[in-house]
């Protein structure tokens, strides 16, 4: 088989597997995302071995968590973001802090080294916030206060986790640089501070100009976008899915937005299943056959549920308490980012192997577990409604509001 038939054929199979699962668990009234990562774990290479993730996969899952990334902050507005401010900045910063020093604790008392629980608490701080958006757009709750403060939490936790990640790699293998620390803080608070705040403004200054392209030129526009500032966030260091969503927020203030969403919608559709579909094929079960492994996984998944659970609902307490337990346990999911730590560690010599399973395992748990405890709590505080009636701003509120700013 030539190698584009066999990326063919590997698209063609993890597509199918995702739609086909996705559904079957949709029938039973469970999140198609369990579905998606379900379809990846048996057809990866610990299992049936017919999908082995590679460019083309990986690729189709970057540009699947971007596109989900990119509609949510379609779907926001940057005044709805900036009213929730102060509780997205306490969630970050608990979410970061509590799950850091519990994992960094528990790693030294499982007789770990320094450098293993330092990584292990580095991993425990990341939020997979992709997971989260999927699941509640299934609901229909994507409008909910407590989605802007997550999402804006999330933003926010990832600059963190990328302070932690560099002074973490650098301490536990001797080459962290204080300069070069300083400049990637600049350089991250730079970019999510002046593009995701003066972005949305120029869009809405050049508002009567934009009004008057046809909504298939705007939406080449906005592919552009996405991919310039995802490729510009990756380059700094931040995840491409910071670049995505503020490329988002920014054509949120477009008056087209209605016609944008409907060209973007295909494009979500298609790619977001790779993203999870990739997920899926590292969990490798055997991993957790030797007990020690098994209880460091169960151990280290309830730390990382409770305290992104207690940072969210602490920090967002303010909010009430319908809408600071959305916020807890959408911050639960940890995904890709802790992959990417547990990978990093191990290519480093930073952990053994059993670590390493543990690190994946708590990802991956977390992972699974996130979605039904996302869609309990977010139906529990309204019943099957799309929002409140006070819990939404309305269009023109955001512009009112963006006015002001």
């Amino acid at each position: 088989m030539s190698g584009h038939a066999a990326a063919l054929l590997q698209i063609f199979l993890a597509f199918t597997a995702a739609r086909l699962l996705g559904h079957l668990f949709q029938r039973f009234k469970l999140p198609a995302v369990v579905g998606e990562l379900l379809a990846g774990a048996l057809l990866g290479p610990y299992l049936l071995n017919v999908l082995q993730p590679g460019e083309v996969l990986d690729a189709l899952a970057e540009l699947g968590v971007i596109m989900l990334l990119f509609m949510a902050g379609l779907e926001t507005h940057i005044a709805e973001l900036m009213a929730t401010r102060a509780a997205a900045i306490k969630v970050a910063l608990l979410g970061a802090a509590l799950p850091f020093v519990g994992g960094a604790l528990l790693g030294i008392l499982f007789g770990w080294g320094s450098s293993s629980a330092l990584f292990m608490a580095t991993a425990l701080t990341a939020t997979s916030v992709g997971i989260t958006v999927r699941v509640v757009r299934e609901l229909g709750f994507h409008e909910r206060r407590a989605m802007r403060i997550i999402l804006a939490a999330a933003v926010l936790d990832d600059v963190l986790g990328l302070i932690v990640l560099v002074v973490v790699s650098g301490m536990a293998l001797g080459e962290l640089n204080i300069f070069n620390l300083a400049l990637l803080i600049v350089e991250a608070i730079a970019y999510v501070g002046l593009i995701g705040f003066f972005g949305p403004r120029l869009v809405v200054r050049l508002r009567e100009r934009l009004t008057d392209m046809k909504v298939s030129t705007l939406f080449e526009l906005g592919v552009i976008l996405i991919l310039a500032l995802s490729l510009l966030a990756d380059y700094i260091g931040l995840a491409a899915i910071v670049g995505a969503f503020i490329a988002g927020l920014t054509m949120s203030e477009l008056r087209q937005h209605t016609g944008i969403v409907k060209r973007f919608e295909p494009l979500a559709w298609f790619f977001t299943p790779f993203f999870f579909v990739v997920m899926g094929t590292y969990l490798d079960f055997a991993a957790f056959a030797e007990p020690v492994v098994l209880l460091a996984v169960v151990v280290f998944t309830a730390l990382a549920v409770v305290t992104k659970y207690l940072g969210g609902l602490v920090g967002a307490r303010k909010e009430g308490p319908v809408v600071a337990r959305e916020v807890g346990v959408g911050m639960v999911p940890r995904g890709e980012v802790g992959i990417v730590v547990a990978g990093f560690a191990l290519a480093e010599g930073a952990v053994n192997e059993n670590v390493y399973a543990a690190m994946l395992g708590m990802v991956l748990a977390t992972t699974i577990l996130a979605p039904f405890l996302i869609k309990w709590v977010f139906r529990r505080g309204d019943g099957g409604a799309t929002g409140n009636a006070d819990d939404t701003l309305t269009a023109t509120d955001a512009e009112d509001g963006l006015q002001t700013l």
